[in-house]
């Protein structure tokens, strides 16, 4: 795989991973794509120093069960190759939730590749644009417990 192909690869295989559907193996799966002393600012999670304190803000931000519904569609990778082991990354996000767009952002990453493999030195999340309604809906939602019925014979 070309080092461009393995980039894109790594910020895509991020924004699948990210809505945190099944969050034991999604949380596996993000830690595994970040240094150990790698660091990642986003909105939803803080800014966070190391797997450790990366682990803690997802495994909380899991708990919001509403983002099991959300989907990352990454787009837009402008890739600097710094040199063989290190890149800058800019990308987009646009988030979904239920089918309906309600976020847009950028992504600044420094990556570094470590036994042949790229992984996230920095990533950096930047609210662009934001869907104020959907996403207080999102909330309002994360928060209901919508009785069930059961057909009785």
């Amino acid at each position: 795989m070309s080092e461009f192909s393995a980039i894109i690869n790594l910020v895509n295989t991020f924004a699948h991973a990210y809505s945190l559907e099944d969050p034991e193996r999604s949380i596996k799966q993000v830690l595994a794509l970040f240094a150990a002393d790698a660091t990642f600012t986003d909105e939803l999670v803080g800014n966070c120093k190391g797997k450790v304190e990366i682990e803690t803000a997802l495994q909380e931000l899991a708990g919001l069960k509403f983002l099991a519904d959300t989907r990352h569609l990454a787009s837009g990778h402008v890739i600097d190759l710094v040199d063989a082991d290190h890149a800058k990354v800019t990308s987009s996000t646009v988030v979904y939730w239920k089918c309906t767009p309600v976020m847009v952002m950028k992504w600044t990453d420094e990556v570094v590749k470590q036994d042949g493999k790229w992984i996230f030195q920095s990533r950096t999340s930047e609210s662009l644009q934001k869907n104020l309604e959907m996403i207080g809906e999102m909330q309002l939602r994360g928060k209901k417990r919508y009785s069930q019925q059961t057909e009785t014979d």
